[in-house]
């Protein structure tokens, strides 16, 4: 079964850190772009193939932009290129990781194909006040269930969230997917929203929710992000 978190958030700088996903439209290619696979139509590059498959991703196939990154207990960081004019920047502080741990975290806009169907099923969509702008999914390569360990005045989890065109409104706000022993999926929305800066979003959260953690391998977290005008 899914857990929850995302309770805290503050305005900061675009260069701020960050984990999970937020919203956009749109493409920039980077400069891997031109090697990249592309989506029904040649609309935009998908996620590499060594991403886009299973493993390392499980359940849901993401299409969208991918990174690989360790996670030690003291935290790690990852970046996701540019996809549909969204870019997502993202840490995760102290947890009870043992060793080194591979995560991986791809992003799709549920368009063009770029959420692969898991045995036949097709992504339950997120619908909520405003416009659904990203969806990303974070997978624990271990076997291990990771959890945050919160240390005063640091973050357990920060995220940055820009898109090159502007958000569709002036807040945003987070929900995450969760599965309910019968197998049933549900999108449980976290408190608040975060107020967009220019054209981004920054998260920080201080304190995760009891229970929460980062499953083990097999087992992905599904995010996504709405932006509303409030």
């Amino acid at each position: 079964m899914r857990s929850s978190m995302i309770r805290a958030c503050s305005i900061a700088a675009v260069s701020a850190i960050a984990l999970a996903a937020c919203a956009g439209r749109g493409i920039v290619p980077s400069s891997n772009d031109a090697a990249a696979p592309m989506s029904p139509g040649g609309l935009w590059p998908l996620a590499s193939s060594g991403c886009a498959t299973s493993p390392p991703q499980y359940e849901w196939i993401f299409k969208g932009s991918c990174d690989k990154f360790t996670l030690k207990s003291t935290g790690g960081s990852f970046s996701l290129a540019t996809y549909e004019d969204l870019t997502v920047k993202g840490s995760i502080g102290k947890n009870t990781a043992k060793g080194s741990v591979t995560v991986y975290i791809a992003d799709a806009i549920d368009k063009n194909g770029d959420i692969e169907a898991n045995k036949g099923k097709k992504f339950p969509a997120y619908k909520a006040n405003g416009t659904t702008v990203i969806y990303a999914a974070v997978s624990n390569q271990s076997s291990q269930l990771i959890k945050p360990v919160p240390v005063k005045d640091k973050t357990v989890l920060a995220y940055t969230i820009t898109d090159s065109k502007a958000l569709p409104g002036n807040t945003c706000a987070a929900a995450l997917l969760e599965e309910s022993e019968k197998g049933a999926y549900s999108w449980k929305q976290f408190p608040g929203g975060c107020e967009v800066s220019g054209k981004t979003i920054s998260v920080k959260v201080y304190e995760a929710p009891s229970g929460f953690a980062l499953p083990p391998k097999g087992t992905p977290l599904y995010f996504a992000i709405n932006c509303y005008k409030g």
